[in-house]
């Protein structure tokens, strides 16, 4: 992948790119809202952040490591790491706020007897849902 093909995929972030000395450099400007560090530390990595500004919307931030072909390819899929799971809280947040309003839409027009019969049946049961980041277990029977 050319540097072109970078830069245009962070394009919406994307401030500068340098090296200094042997240390390669990429700087975005990020939402401020957005987990960089929990993202960046919940995996094994040489890349490191400095935050050079930041805003109540937006902070700019570089990501640096040793310039060495390996090096780089780790910080740029940690980079990537971090923009997919930050796009993916966001729309996981926008969709909760889309269901909440679904569910409200449901509660407001059907009577309390109706409402409590609703059932919640996922379609895919391979997927499990977690709780906190734990799937959930079942009470055993007790004494």
């Amino acid at each position: 992948m050319n540097i072109y093909t970078h830069i245009e995929k962070y394009k919406d972030y994307f401030h500068s790119i340098r090296l200094h000395d042997s240390i390669f450099l990429l700087d975005l400007k990020l939402p401020s809202r957005w987990e960089i560090k929990k993202v960046l530390a919940s995996t094994a990595t040489t890349t490191q952040i400095k935050i050079n500004d930041s805003t109540d919307t937006f902070v700019l931030i570089s990501f640096y490591s040793p310039f060495t072909s390996q090096e780089v390819d780790l910080l740029i899929n940690d980079v990537d790491r971090i923009i997919k799971w930050n796009k993916d809280h966001e729309e996981k947040n926008n969709l909760l706020d889309m269901k909440i309003l679904e569910l409200r839409k449901v509660f407001d027009s059907n009577n309390l007897d109706s409402l409590r019969s609703i059932n919640f049946d996922f379609n895919n049961p391979e997927k499990n849902i977690k709780l906190d980041g734990k799937e959930p277990t079942l009470v055993s029977k007790g004494d």
